[in-house]
């Protein structure tokens, strides 16, 4: 082989050896990015799991008491004929239990109020308010009723 024949491939050998380096570098730095990625990942499942457990012990912390007073108001307002639905028996009238609006409600408005902080009152106001937003109380009391939302 001649002299310049010799400089070309030794050039291009240099090149190549270039490429390689630099792609040996990307590749490691992409290696380090996706470990630091995948702890991200495995640390915002671990706060998601704290999250939703802190939520379920917000949810299982209510009281009994409390639930009891928001059962015995609806009830009541189940029984009131002047802004209730005027059924005697309330809850249970002819002897049967309604058990729909207890999980709708109490559910649906009473706990979401409490585990946001509200007090027992305001949180029984909420399962009024959705009480009052719907069609049953709207052809009982057309005069009440709140809009459905």
């Amino acid at each position: 082989m001649n002299l310049k024949s010799e400089a070309g491939w030794a050039t291009l050998v240099r090149i190549f050896a270039l490429v390689a380096i630099v792609s040996v570098t990307v590749a490691a730095l992409e290696a380090k990015t996706i470990r630091g990625l995948r702890a991200e990942l495995q640390t915002l499942r671990t706060q998601r799991e704290t999250a939703k457990a802190g939520v379920s012990a917000v949810w299982a912390a209510q009281s009994v008491d409390e639930l009891n007073q928001a059962i015995r108001w609806m009830d009541n307002f189940y029984a009131d004929s002047m802004e209730g639905f005027g059924r005697p028996g309330g809850l249970c009238a002819a002897g049967k239990l309604n058990d729909e609006p207890l999980g709708r409600f109490t559910i649906g408005a009473f706990f979401p109020a409490r585990a946001a902080g509200q007090p027992v009152s305001d949180s029984i106001d909420a399962m009024k308010t959705a009480i009052r937003r719907t069609d049953e109380y709207r052809t009982v009391h057309p005069d009440l009723a709140l809009p459905a939302q």
